[in-house]
């Protein structure tokens, strides 16, 4: 039975949806001096150390060295590794808005792999309308300019895309893989992604002959803390108290959120054509989760 919201629960979701939609608008204003797999590994471990304290307080425990790290290992490559960068180096390309409005088509690639993990996942005619939909409104929302002659804009926006693919991925990948905790798949994913996005900022990034300003830096900490663990633990908190269909609606709210911040902090233009994939891309993913769960989609950092 869906639980009813208060004014609280509303508000605690509204909160958690800026902060996840804000990232966009804090990793463009930090990848212009930390380059994309730094940025990434910075991001993963700062967070890794603050969801790690959480889910001690929770009470709980990493699992022991053995088959249980299978599930995090691969989770921490397709909803960390993965999408970081992917995120990072396409907001060196495009509009925060734009990242925003890409990234809401998770809920329309989850439709699309969910049957391949689990069985009782079919694609209904809604659900393929719906992913028409979306995949309609991403076209429109990159330009059809940019196809024309291959610039920038679509690398940037076609790897943000492969974040949204590699989430969603993910997401059904957890739901098949279910058994422990969210909040311990969530901090073990972190821990991965940064033992591995360390080491291949220091071979590929050399940051430490990077001469970042404190306001990037701060924005940094910003994407780490802020933008990533603070909301996972919110969701948390929201799936406890509103149910995972309440915390689902978190899909929807978070691209508004990447929109109106680049919109009026960044000035960034939106064009008539990137308005209507917006609309599409949520009319799409409202008509694909008639019924596909999305607890999971939200466990990343």
């Amino acid at each position: 039975m869906k639980q009813t919201m208060t004014p609280r629960l509303w508000a605690v979701l509204l909160l958690t949806a800026a902060l996840f939609g804000s990232s966009f608008l804090f990793i463009k204003l930090t990848v212009e001096s930390i380059p994309p797999i730094t940025l990434a590994a910075g991001r993963a471990s700062l967070a890794a150390l603050a969801v790690y304290f959480f889910m001690r307080l929770s009470g709980e425990r990493m699992p022991a060295p053995g088959k249980a790290w299978q599930p995090i290992i691969v989770l921490g490559v397709l909803t960390a590794i993965i999408p970081y960068i992917a995120i990072a180096y396409g907001q060196t390309h495009i509009a925060s808005s734009l990242g925003g409005i890409l990234f809401a088509t998770i809920p329309v690639f989850s439709v699309l792999i969910a049957p391949t993990f689990l069985p009782e996942e079919h694609l209904t005619k809604s659900r393929l309308f719906g992913v028409a939909l979306g995949f309609a409104g991403v076209v429109l929302a990159i330009g059809p300019s940019a196809f024309s002659h291959l610039d920038t804009q679509l690398a940037g926006a076609g790897v943000t895309v492969l974040a949204a693919l590699s989430y969603a991925t993910g997401n059904i990948y957890a739901r098949a893989n279910g058994k422990l905790q969210p909040v311990v798949l969530a901090s073990g994913q972190l821990i991965v992604a940064a033992l591995v996005l360390t080491p291949l900022s220091m071979i590929f990034d050399r940051p430490w002959a990077l001469s970042p300003g404190p306001s990037q830096l701060g924005t940094l900490i910003v994407v780490a803390l802020f933008n990533t663990a603070v909301p996972v633990m919110l969701m948390f908190w929201l799936i406890r108290n509103a149910g995972a269909s309440n915390a689902s609606l978190l899909a929807f709210f978070m691209p508004v959120a990447s929109v109106l911040l680049g919109v009026f902090v960044l000035a960034e233009g939106l064009s008539w054509t990137t308005g209507i994939g917006f609309v599409l891309i949520v009319l799409g993913a409202v008509l694909v989760t008639g019924s596909l769960s999305l607890r999971r989609s939200f466990q990343r950092a």
